[in-house]
């Protein structure tokens, strides 16, 4: 994030959280942030018939940095990559109801 601006408060309300934070960036880059956010969850809420916002924001975080990942071509040693590889394999063999079905299982484990 670039610096515009100095430590200036912004009011984000993102899945019906409203909420305050300080930044040195410009008010229009955080807001195009939350723009996007919001566009990602709804078509993951929508795709995937998810309404929880926290399963919601689960999916779209495990998704951007599977996004952040594949841009930025991380360099893996012949191990991460082949566990890499495997787990890619292993979440694009699996339809949206299993990943549902899985998430519920975890998130029950963790008391969620």
């Amino acid at each position: 994030m670039s610096s515009i601006s100095s430590d200036q408060r912004m009011h984000i309300e993102i899945l019906g959280q409203s909420f305050s934070i300080k930044t040195d960036d410009s008010p229009e880059y955080i807001q195009s942030l939350v723009s996007e956010l919001k566009q990602r969850y709804a078509v993951i809420s929508t795709r995937m018939g998810v309404a929880d916002p926290l399963r919601v924001a689960i999916l779209a975080g495990l998704f951007l940095l599977d996004d952040l990942k594949k841009t930025q071509g991380q360099k893996l040693s012949g191990a991460e990559a082949r566990e890499n590889t495997s787990a890619r394999s292993t979440l694009s063999e699996l339809d949206e109801e299993q990943i549902l079905a899985q998430l519920d299982k975890r998130l029950g484990e963790l008391g969620i």
